[in-house]
């Protein structure tokens, strides 16, 4: 019945290095399924839940482009999707808890470490690797300049960080929190040896 979270930066090799980790645990990954039950839940679109999960009139919204400002303003006028935070974070924590009772699960993202707390059967690991690195990977995969790959890395570390600030009153990066952090830029992104390193701590 182990739970196994993964927070990460991004283009850190985090997502990479938790789907491999359910594959050898043969555990289920869950990162996007949240996202979609917990739309079916609010009765909304995915990619609406994916504005509102950033944190709908918080004060980090104003990192997004104004296309999407327009769109979350659109979602809030909308009286079927007409959330407050705390409705909105409630089925979050409800969906997370559910999804763990499961056991054998990754969650990746969604503030899991702190809406699951300590268990015994409860493993917390962060994922992270030089900005250096995730600008020059985000760079190739998106095909975009070196200084906007870099400078994309930073918005969306700063909209995880806020996320976790705003919800859960936390600072995402506290080594407290975590059994174990795994900077994947060190290890040359062996996803082979940071799961030998997690598996350890099992």
């Amino acid at each position: 019945m182990g739970v196994i979270t993964v927070s990460k930066q991004f283009a850190s090799g985090g997502v990479e290095l938790a789907e491999q980790l359910a594959k050898e645990l043969g555990y289920q990954l869950v990162g996007r399924r949240v996202l979609t039950e917990l739309a079916k839940t609010l009765d909304m679109s995915e990619a609406q839940v994916e504005l509102l999960k950033r944190g709908p009139e918080a004060r980090w919204i104003s990192l997004v482009d104004n296309y999407l400002i327009h769109t979350v303003r659109r979602i809030a006028q909308q009286p079927e999707a007409a959330l407050n935070d705390k409705q909105y974070f409630a089925a979050v924590q409800e969906l997370v808890k559910r999804l763990a009772s499961e056991g054998n699960v990754v969650i990746l993202g969604w503030g899991a470490q702190l809406i699951l707390g300590q268990g015994p059967e409860i493993r917390h690991f962060r994922v992270v690797c030089p900005l250096e690195q995730r600008g020059e990977r985000y760079a190739q995969r998106a095909r975009i300049p070196l200084d906007q790959a870099q400078d994309e890395c930073r918005r969306q570390d700063e909209l995880s960080a806020g996320y976790v600030s705003h919800y859960l009153k936390r600072d995402w990066a506290e080594a407290e929190l975590y059994h174990l952090t795994l900077n994947l830029g060190l290890l040359n992104f062996d996803f082979a040896r940071a799961i030998r390193a997690i598996q350890a701590t099992l």
